[in-house]
């Protein structure tokens, strides 16, 4: 587990902490009407979490960094929102109970670097959700024949009180014989008590084509249901087997 999420998580926080109000609307709509209780598998430090509850959601979520479990907790407990969080694993985990549905956003699945991991995470995820539930799962897609294709840096400013951050993330490289990808995350401090200060760190990622995913959710128990465009606001759908930035799988649970 990477800095960012451990004893940078407050950092973090600071800088993920853009409004989420619309894609939470949007997410809920698709999950269906009748969807009261959603799981969030790496679950950050609860800001999805936190819009689910003031919904009155039964907002559950996971993450297996204990500081990012703890902002999360946190957020939920100031706000007086009803909503968990907790220490697991995203691999393999087991909760004992069933959810109305379920999301992983801002590609947080590319962290499963393995395949057989995403297998074994879709098959615990599946026995966590009722017949015919929906997993929207958000994760950019690469093009085979051109990986760089639509790829471009995320540049933006964030800020907190005093502290005042700008950030930069960008892909450093992309081996899709390997299927990984190095992800470059730079933060600046601009403002506030720590200004000057500057953390970067490298991520490894999965790197998923089109076809591979398509082939891993063939193997799990999930039908690919949809395909929706996150990188505009209206989210229109989006042909399957396309590559594309932000994108929102929708895969719907068996029975």
């Amino acid at each position: 587990m990477t800095h960012l999420y451990t004893a940078e998580a407050e950092l973090y926080d600071i800088a993920f902490s853009w409004d989420v109000s619309a894609e939470v609307d949007w997410l809920l709509e698709r999950l269906g009407g009748d969807c009261s209780s959603v799981l969030e598998p790496a679950c950050g430090s609860g800001r999805m979490l936190a819009a689910l509850a003031e919904r009155g959601v039964d907002a559950v979520g996971f993450d297996s960094s204990p500081e990012m479990v703890r902002l999360a907790q946190e957020r939920l407990n100031s706000r007086k929102l009803s909503g968990e969080a907790l220490v697991a694993n995203m691999a393999e985990f087991a909760l004992e109970r069933v959810f109305g549905g379920a999301i992983c956003p801002v590609d947080s699945l590319a962290y499963l670097t393995e395949p057989a991991d995403v297998l074994v995470h879709l098959a615990c995820v599946a026995r966590h959700l009722r017949p015919g539930a929906r997993y929207l799962v958000q994760l950019e897609l690469r093009d085979a024949a051109d990986p760089w294709r639509g790829v471009r840096p995320s540049v933006w400013a964030a800020e907190r009180g005093e502290t005042r951050l700008k950030v930069a993330w960008r892909v450093e490289r992309i081996d899709l014989e390997a299927g990984t990808e190095i992800q470059h995350a730079r933060f600046e401090i601009v403002g506030g008590p720590e200004q000057g200060r500057v953390f970067e760190e490298r991520h490894t990622m999965a790197a998923w084509t089109p076809e591979r995913w398509e082939t891993a959710i063939a193997e799990s128990s999930f039908t690919y249901a949809a395909v929706h465009d996150g990188d505009r606001p209206e989210r229109p759908r989006r042909p399957l087997g396309e590559a594309g930035r932000q994108l929102w799988h929708e895969l719907r649970a068996p029975g």
